[in-house]
């Protein structure tokens, strides 16, 4: 027993060491960092990188968001959030940040090395939100509107649910886009975040379309708001037509869509897309209540539809599908490598079919 007794001493006399060199730190003593940006390096190969990193305060209200922003340039991202450490006196947590925000030099360029570092690091969250900054990612990041509650608040409120919702941008997750990085059918999007010219503020009317390296495409804010109709059937939009040369603008409250591709006897392709929108009348001419509203609904309709159709084969040209139509044609064909093949060589020549159902609820409030 005597020796078994002693045992156990001498066995906590080894571990008693280890355990207090714990590497826990307290929320005191930690930086939490709340927005990343990145960019090209000014000059040369590498990137620059910039930190927004939350001063905790017992304050929760506009304008009382401090913060602290810090860029650092290396040959890639790891050294540059290495090097970031020697700068500050607290350890840096990655646990709250939910923004990342690319410069658009850089996503010109080739966007991989950043995707690849953001998939392998283990403490940033899969959930972030991911956007392109325009004129860089570090302008983005400096930001602090007056509004904020704490730092970060307005980017998170653009992006998620809680805020705003604009039909004019999405929402990209961090693992969203990493599946249409990988995914053969489907491209990446994302949501370009603009400086305001004169004003500590930004802006978010546009979508960039992408493919598997490198940005492509901007949407105008007219393009960026169908994209979202077809592609996430968002509900709180609008359509404006032109009816006797005067602005018509529908408030959508209902929007679905779908569509599937068809096989012709001649062996070309057809993509039919439907989609239903009803709504009322937000900015409407005078008198339009005594109108005929079916040659209205076909007028709003036909209109949407000829929008629709050139921004298809816009996108249709530069090469990219950020709808997923390929990844509609090999989920209802073979699946083989045959199958994504045969679709690189439908897709340039793919004939669009687009019919749209508009139908108005009524003229809203009038006196």
């Amino acid at each position: 027993m005597r020796g078994k007794g002693l045992l156990a001493v001498l066995l906590l006399a080894v571990l008693l060491p280890s355990l207090a060199g714990c590497g826990f730190k307290d929320i005191d003593k930690r930086f939490f960092i709340v927005a990343l940006g990145i960019d090209a390096a000014d000059e040369g190969k590498g990137f620059k990188v910039t930190l927004r990193l939350a001063v905790p305060s017992p304050k929760i209200e506009p304008g009382s968001a401090l913060s602290q922003v810090k860029t650092i340039q290396a040959p890639t991202i790891a050294e540059a959030v290495r090097l970031a450490k020697s700068h500050v006196d607290k350890e840096l947590d990655f646990g709250h940040c939910k923004v990342f925000v690319l410069g658009e030099k850089l996503v010109k360029k080739n966007y991989s090395d950043v995707l690849e570092w953001m998939t392998r690091r283990r403490d940033i969250q899969s959930v972030s939100y991911l956007a392109i900054g325009r004129p860089d990612a570090q302008s983005i990041v400096k930001i602090a509107p007056k509004t904020e509650r704490y730092p970060g608040n307005s980017l998170f409120l653009a992006f998620g649910e809680d805020g705003t919702e604009s039909s004019y941008s999405i929402s990209t997750y961090l693992f969203d886009f990493n599946r249409r990085h990988g995914e053969h059918g489907m491209d990446p999007v994302l949501p370009l975040i603009r400086k305001a010219p004169k004003e500590e503020d930004y802006y978010i009317s546009r979508i960039a379309l992408l493919d598997k390296s490198k940005m492509v495409m901007l949407l105008t804010p007219q393009e960026s708001q169908l994209y979202n109709q077809i592609a996430n059937r968002f509900d709180k939009s609008t359509i404006r037509a032109t009816i006797d040369e005067e602005n018509v603008v529908l408030a959508a409250n209902a929007v679905s869509s779908r569509y599937k591709i068809i096989s012709g006897q001649d062996g070309n392709h057809k993509l039919r897309l439907k989609m239903k929108i009803s709504g009322l009348f937000e900015e409407a001419p005078i008198g339009i209540y005594e109108k005929d509203w079916h040659k209205l609904e076909q007028n709003l309709g036909e209109q949407m539809e000829a929008q629709i159709k050139r921004m298809l084969i816009k996108i249709q040209k530069a090469g990219i599908d950020p709808f997923g139509f390929g990844l509609k044609y090999r989920a209802t064909h073979a699946g083989n490598d045959q199958t994504w093949k045969n679709w690189q060589k439908i897709y340039p020549e793919l004939e669009f079919d687009v019919k749209v159902n508009v139908h108005v609820e009524g003229t809203g409030l009038s006196r």
